[in-house]
């Protein structure tokens, strides 16, 4: 039968040992937590980055579509050009000969129509300012030279008692310019590549891509797009002049009109056209 003594030093080890457990147990549970806070910190971490990434994959992916969207909408404004271009030139076509040319002064009559619009609308402002200036200035200046014009008058009808004679002034005339045709500028660039170019050809050029020459992206050809290239591909060389080749060297042929006018920097529309033509030996069947 064990002794006081060594109950003692039983119990005292029994509560030693668990004072021991329940430090390590604290020391296990408050770890736990830190073990659980680190992992949490670790996930808002990981949310954070996926969070920014996905905004910056999502604001990419829109500005990609954007661009998309603006060349698509290029495409089809040109191409709905072309195909304008191509409809208006099949059914001046088939008009006959009076119709046809009634058509072509229509056109011209509404070019030049818009062409005085404009300038006169860019004017319109200029002369409204300019001619509120000259009024506020003149009018005091003009009621004191009539005044005055007034009482000379009377003071020499009273003396000489001889009515007044009225004069008329007489309005010069008012000389009419003679307006350009509008295909003169285009065959005037044309003639920087071919002197001897028909003025003819130049003018049918004209009225085959008609009023699509007002837009600033129509009137121009970008050789450094592709879908550009395309458009005078399938509308010019396929529609218009009847080539049949395979798209790969009808292609070739379209870059080496863009290498010819490398040095302009707006290469444009007319002359391009042209120079197609010429190098098919299809001036004629225009």
């Amino acid at each position: 039968m064990p002794t006081q003594t060594e109950t003692k030093t039983r119990l005292k080890t029994v509560s030693t040992g668990l004072r021991s457990n329940m430090r390590r147990g604290r020391h296990a549970y408050l770890g736990l937590h830190g073990l659980a806070y680190d992992r949490l910190q670790m996930r808002r971490e990981q949310v954070k980055t996926l969070r920014a990434t996905l905004f910056d994959d999502l604001a990419e992916k829109g500005e990609t579509t954007v661009k998309q969207a603006e060349v698509l909408f290029k495409r089809a404004q040109k191409g709905a050009w072309e195909n304008y271009a191509g409809t208006t030139d099949k059914l001046t076509d088939a008009l006959p000969i009076k119709i046809k040319s009634r058509v072509e002064t229509l056109e011209d009559e509404l070019e030049e129509l818009q062409a005085s619009f404009d300038r006169l609308s860019k004017s319109a402002a200029k002369e409204a300012k300019k001619a509120k200036k000259k009024a506020a200035k003149t009018t005091k200046a003009a009621k004191k030279v009539v005044t005055e014009a007034v009482t000379e008058t009377l003071k020499a009808n009273a003396e000489t008692a001889e009515p007044i004679i009225e004069t008329k002034v007489e309005t010069p005339a008012v000389k009419t310019e003679t307006k350009t045709p509008r295909h003169i500028p285009y065959y005037n660039d044309v003639k920087r590549y071919d002197p001897l170019a028909s003025e003819d050809v130049v003018r049918k050029i004209v009225n085959h891509c008609g009023i699509a020459l007002r837009s600033e992206d129509a009137r121009y050809v970008a050789c450094s797009d592709e879908s550009e290239r395309v458009t005078v591909r399938e509308s010019w060389l396929k529609r218009k002049l009847g080539l049949t080749a395979l798209d790969a060297d009808l292609d070739k042929k379209v870059l080496a009109v863009c290498d010819l006018m490398q040095r302009d920097q707006k290469k444009n529309r007319v002359t391009f056209y042209y120079l197609l033509a010429k190098k098919e030996r299809l001036l004629d069947t225009l």
